[in-house]
Formats: C-alpha cells, structure tokens, sequence
C-alpha cells in the first residue's frame, strides 16, 4: 500500500467513525479504488479502529475518570451506568459476533457497503421527525441499553454507521441529545477494544510486513478522530444525526457506482 493510500484511508477513518456515514463502508469502496488487497486491508482497517478509539478515550477522559472514581466510592448511580454499558456491550457481542461471518467475505464490497449507505441515509433522515427526547444519563433503562447495543451490532456490517445507529436508537428511545451522544460513544469503548485485542497480535506484530504504515494511519486517524468528535458532538446537539443523510446517500451512490466500475473493467 502507498503512502498515499494510507494517508487518505487514516484520515477518512477519524473522519467517518464518528459522523454517522459509516467508516467501514468508506473503508471499502477506497479500498477498492486503492486496489488494497483484502488481507492488507483488514488488518490496516482494524489499525485504524484503534486509532479512533484512543480518540475517543481521551475525548471522555473526565467522564470515565468520573465513573471509575464513582464505582470506587460505591456510588449507586456510577455502577447503574455501568451496569447498562455492560448490557449495551453483550447485546453489541451477540449480534456483531454472530454476523462477523457475513461481514469477513463483504468487506471490500464496494457495492454491497454503498447499498447498505442508502439504507444508514433514510434511518439518519427519520431522526429528522422524532420528538425531543427527555432522559438523562440517570434514566437510561435497561430496554434503552439492549437496543443501543443491538444497534452497535449491526455496524460490523459496512454501510452501517455505528455512531449513527446507537444515537439513532438513542434518540427514538426518548433520550435527549447530549446523553444520546455521550452514551453512544461511552458505550462503544468496551465493544471496539474487545474487537481490536482479538486482532491485536496480527496488527503489531513486528512480523507484520506494513507496520510502518500501520503505526502512521493509526497516529492519524487518531488526530483527525478527535477534532471529528469535538465536531460531531456540536452537529448533534444543535441539528441532530439527520444532517448527515445527504452524505450517506451520495457515498452510496458512489459505492455502487465503483462497483459497477470494476465489474465493467478488465
């Protein structure tokens, strides 16, 4: 892989894991038009994942710090939260493991990740028409935990945005924006290091011949990721997630688009 490949693939991937368009999916069809081998691709891709998830660590560093001075103390309401992240994180399990199959053999569909974007853009845009939501943090329950995490299921599948279905379900369940989006990524931090330490070993090994390149795109798109979040944070609170369905529909269109382009090729 390139130099330049591996730049832009790092910079779409802090871009895109936390706007809700799907990073797998962008991963995918320039993967495509990068020609990246499918081997180089899921272990570069997974690479990247943990660049954005160190983002995201530090991004709710206070808050985490919060919970786990809370748990210490004993604090009821620290370990209710936790309590339902944990829900969030083995319904997120069952699901994503159970379609981990599936996604292994359509990870670098262009055309299948682009359809699947058609379907992120219309869920994104019914956002657009649901009432303001109330619940705070204190008031997340336990049907509220199981579908957000069902949801995060669903995005190992490319052309789901993970972000975008967690605050989606979020948001339908009554939350209020904020917690919806503190919630979403909050929960999200036990699912995508679980996911990364089971590929961890093949992504740093020092027999692992892209290494260099690896390392580079995951300082990347941990830079990009975090300005993305401080970003996407202020998108929600004041549009909400519907302001990205034009985004998803077009990146749609161009995934099939590039599939029909390679089929069409020699």
């Amino acid at each position: 892989m390139t130099l330049f490949w591996t730049v832009v693939l790092a910079v779409v991937q802090g871009l895109a894991e936390f706007f809700p368009v799907s990073s797998s999916a962008h991963l995918t069809i320039l993967g495509a038009l990068g020609r990246i081998q499918e081997k180089d691709a899921l272990v570069f891709f997974l690479v990247l994942h943990f660049g954005t998830l160190a983002a995201t660590t530090l991004f709710f560093g206070r808050q985490l710090l919060a919970l786990a001075a809370g748990a210490l103390r004993g604090d009821r309401g620290a370990w209710r939260f936790l309590g339902m992240v944990a829900v969030t994180t083995a319904a997120t399990g069952f699901l994503g493991l159970g379609l981990k199959p599936v996604t292994e053999r359509v990870v670098t569909s262009p055309g299948i990740a682009g359809t699947i974007l058609l379907f992120t853009a219309g869920y994104l845009w019914c956002t657009r028409y649901l009432p303001a939501g109330t619940k705070t943090r204190d008031q997340i329950g336990w049907v509220d935990a199981v579908l957000v995490g069902l949801a995060q299921g669903l995005a190992v599948v490319p052309g789901v945005s993970r972000s975008g279905a967690s605050i989606s379900s979020g948001l339908a369940r009554g939350l209020d924006r904020e917690t919806a989006f503190q919630y979403s990524f909050l929960a999200s931090l036990p699912a995508i290091a679980g996911a990364f330490l089971l590929e961890a070993r093949q992504a740093f090994s020092a027999e692992n011949p892209h290494l260099a390149d690896d390392v580079l795109g995951a300082a990347i798109s941990f830079a990009v990721g975090f300005g993305a979040l401080w970003l996407w944070r202020r998108v929600v609170i004041r549009y909400g997630p519907h302001a990205f369905a034009p985004w998803c529909l077009v990146a749609g269109l161009g995934g099939i688009a590039v599939a029909l382009f390679k089929a069409a090729g020699p």
